[in-house]
């Protein structure tokens, strides 16, 4: 009697599709998945460490105006309701609220400015990794441009024609930033009002030529790569 293998295949799975699973995309996927899911575990945490505000851009300079009195006004206020007989009957002022509004400026303020660094360190390094892969990006289109126009190249052609495309977005979109004014050009004297020999010298001259617009996509591609590896 034959005996089973079930000790596992050392061929490389495949999705019913034909692709491999197991791929670049699959452990990027992966690896950015178990790095999110613990910065969702942060983030809960720390939701559930103290109640916060919505923040309203609406009312921060009505806070801001206000709580700039804080630093000057909450300790003296609590020495004065809490000693003097005549502000303990008014009971105008939260003691306990002014002490903690002190102690989380003190202390727990700083904390969120370390939290909001390292949310501009993450989304700085995030812009980084996409930027690098976006010179790639350029840098592997300038090769499968012209690998494309070869004889063998016509599978290269639908992915060069997307790519030139998105690129082509990206440009114009660039382009609809407002314009920089044209400065007032200095009116040229009158021919009378020039000295003798003056008037060669000082004859209009022809406007300097605008730089040349691509012409096609592929010249497009070329201003691409340049803007974004020449610095």
């Amino acid at each position: 009697m034959s005996v089973k293998d079930t000790s596992p295949s050392l061929s490389t799975p495949t999705t019913p599709d034909g692709t491999n699973p197991d791929g670049p995309a699959a452990a990027a996927a992966k690896a950015v998945e178990l790095i999110a899911q613990q910065y969702r575990d942060a983030i809960a945490g720390l939701q559930a460490i103290m109640p916060l505000l919505k923040f309203d851009s609406r009312q921060t300079r009505r806070v801001a105006a206000s709580a700039k009195f804080a630093a000057a006004l909450i300790e003296p206020t609590i020495a004065m309701v809490t000693s003097a007989s005549m502000m303990k009957e008014r009971n105008l002022f939260n003691v306990y609220d002014g002490e903690l509004a002190l102690e989380l400026r003190s202390q727990i303020a700083p904390l969120f400015q370390q939290l909001a660094s390292l949310a501009a360190d993450g989304l700085f390094t995030i812009d980084s990794k996409a930027a690098a892969s976006s010179v790639q990006a350029l840098q592997s289109h300038k090769w499968a441009q012209h690998a494309a126009a070869q004889p063998d190249g016509a599978e290269l052609v639908p992915y060069v024609a997307v790519m030139e495309h998105s690129v082509k977005k990206v440009i114009n979109r660039r382009k609809r930033s407002a314009p920089v004014p044209t400065p007032t050009p200095t009116p040229t004297p009158a021919p009378s009002e020039l000295p003798p020999g003056a008037k060669s010298l000082l004859a209009p001259r022809p406007a300097a030529a605008k730089p040349a617009e691509p012409e096609n996509v592929a010249d497009r591609f070329d201003q691409a790569l340049d803007d974004v590896t020449k610095k």
